[in-house]
């Protein structure tokens, strides 16, 4: 039995990308989430695009992707980066609010109506004979497919370290992805692992911004979709600053 003709696992930027992409082609598609709630959730610098980064927004967004037509209202720093160069090396770059960028990731989806969101965890994926058919849920129940789409990103399997500690987790307070990768391994497929950084989050009322160097966004500000015709939400300037460590710190005073 089928279910769906394609199940996606995970609800970052990819798992958007991948369910929407899908619906498009008029697929019958499931998207399996921890949380539906946090959809689209930035865990780590909230931004969008950056050098080399940005170009592959672009393009996402010329084939109808959704990351750029989401972070243009949700966006409240645009600037486009490399000025000082050629046009060829010009990259875009707008910080987020995380929240609100969620948000409005969670409702483009609800709007797709062959996309059903799952809100359970998949621990194993139905595969006989070397061939997917489906994925299992944490609840105990299946769900169907012959294509099945991992994007459940640094949550597979996820550790978290904080100094010498390390423990199992996805986000701060989540629980990881687990038992994908032991399926991934029994079948013969290689499972590495990826690092993420998250920066520290200071409260705006402990800085001395007059310390620090401005940033000023782009007037006007640039959209990042091809199909925004203009922006016109409030803007904020970032702050750059330099630790002892000569990492430099960009901070939007929000």
């Amino acid at each position: 039995m089928i279910d769906f003709e394609i199940i996606v696992i995970g609800g970052g930027h990819a798992g958007i990308e991948a369910a929407s992409a899908s619906a498009r082609m008029g697929l019958n598609v499931a998207l399996v989430t921890n949380d539906k709630n946090k959809i689209g959730l930035m865990s780590c610098n909230p931004a969008i695009g950056g050098l080399a980064k940005g170009q592959l927004v672009k393009e996402i967004d010329a084939m109808g992707g959704e990351m750029a037509k989401i972070i243009d209202p949700s966006g409240i720093h645009f600037k486009m980066l490399n000025k000082s160069k050629g046009p060829a090396v010009w990259s875009p770059r707008a910080q987020a609010d995380r929240y609100n960028y969620s948000k409005m990731a969670q409702q483009k989806l609800e709007e797709i109506q062959t996309l059903t969101i799952i809100e359970d965890s998949a621990n194993h994926l139905v595969i006989i004979h070397g061939t997917i058919h489906g994925v299992g849920l944490q609840s105990g129940g299946q769900i169907y497919s012959k294509s099945v789409i991992i994007t459940a990103g640094t949550f597979l399997n996820g550790i978290i370290h904080i100094g010498l500690n390390h423990f199992s987790s996805g986000r701060a307070g989540e629980k990881p992805s687990k038992g994908i990768t032991e399926c991934l391994l029994n079948n013969g497929l290689e499972v590495g692992r990826l690092k993420t950084g998250t920066p520290p989050r200071l409260h705006k009322e402990s800085i001395d911004f007059d310390k620090l160097e401005e940033q000023k966004p782009d007037d006007p500000p640039i959209p990042f979709s091809f199909f925004t015709p203009s922006l016109s939400q409030k803007q904020v300037s970032c702050f750059i600053g330099h630790t002892n460590y000569f990492c430099k710190l960009r901070t939007p005073r929000s």
